[in-house]
């Protein structure tokens, strides 16, 4: 069974806080009082790594508070932070290693003015989010308005996708295809929860993400020149093979791909959009079972649309 080990002794973990919404926590302003964060460090506290305690407390209060265009982030894992390092929408203020193979040989960090802390393998362990960690993290400042802005030719609409895995692999894949922009329904796992992040690999860093969409209103993000194309296995909706797609689609249209829920499909909303003139098609991917992994189908109907509409 899987630990929770920054806090201990039966409190309660600060990742699973910081993934839940804040208005509905309890624990929410006893965790932000900044002695309820020193309480937890004290038994790490010495003189040698007095500097990196003290950065790692302000890091963790800068986590729970939120702002909409600057949102400091948790990054754990040599591949999240090499992407990260890389993105103009992301400036990473201080890394904690323990790692130091990891850290000198991996890292190039001349004249990136970033704070670096070698801290013990014990505190890695009580900071780390995962059972084996990499030895390696850090701590960053997000600003969404610094993504580059592409023309939204190609989106996904997630309608219902809780699962951290599945969604972080689907970001991934968007980033990966050439997507240009990701509309997270309501229902849906936050996309900045931990282990979304984790899982998208850096894929958040090159898409523009919006998320808590009321799908009762989705007609006011969508314009009419767009093809919704909505992933469905559903035979009552006439859908067509996705590997059909080119007959319906050029390098010129504009795209929306609507992912649902494995479970209970995509919300009947899109189909309703029909009536309002939009142009709606109903795709599947023939298998030879009830349903298939959300996450799985999206990447296969991704790089199909791809392949169609020339991204490079």
């Amino acid at each position: 069974m899987r630990r929770h080990r920054l806090i201990r002794n039966g409190t309660v973990n600060i990742f699973e806080l910081l993934n839940k919404n804040a208005k509905n926590s309890e624990y929410f302003s006893k965790i932000k009082n900044r002695y309820v964060l020193d309480r937890k460090l004290t038994k790490f506290s010495s003189t040698n790594i007095k500097d990196a305690l003290d950065d790692l407390k302000i890091s963790l209060n800068k986590m729970l508070s939120r702002n909409l265009n600057k949102r400091f982030i948790f990054l754990e894992g040599k591949i999240l932070l090499k992407e990260a390092l890389k993105a103009d929408c992301v400036k990473v203020e201080s890394i904690f290693f323990s790692n130091d193979e990891i850290f000198h040989n991996e890292f190039n960090l001349l004249n990136k003015n970033i704070v670096c802390h070698r801290i013990t393998d014990d505190l890695m362990k009580s900071i780390s989010d995962v059972e084996t960690n990499q030895g390696i993290l850090a701590f960053a400042n997000f600003h969404s308005d610094k993504i580059i802005k592409k023309k939204e030719l190609f989106s996904i609409i997630l309608d219902k996708v809780t699962d951290p895995g599945n969604m972080g692999t689907i970001i991934r894949t968007a980033a990966s295809v050439g997507c240009e922009q990701i509309l997270v329904s309501k229902g849906s796992v936050n996309p900045w929860n931990q282990k979304v992040l984790r899982s998208a690999m850096g894929g958040h860093f090159h898409i523009d993400i919006k998320y808590n969409i009321n799908l009762k209103h989705i007609n006011k993000l969508i314009t009419k020149d767009f093809k919704i194309l909505v992933a469905d296995s559903k035979a009552s909706h006439n859908s067509i093979d996705f590997e059909n797609l080119s007959a319906k689609l050029d390098s010129k249209d504009k795209v929306i791909l609507v992912i649902g829920n494995e479970a209970h499909g995509v919300d009947n909303c899109f189909y309703q959009l029909k009536n309002q003139g939009y142009q709606v098609i109903p795709i599947n991917i023939p298998i030879f079972m009830d349903s298939l992994n959300c996450s799985i189908a999206c990447a296969i109907i991704a790089f199909e649309l791809r392949k169609i509409l020339n991204k490079k």
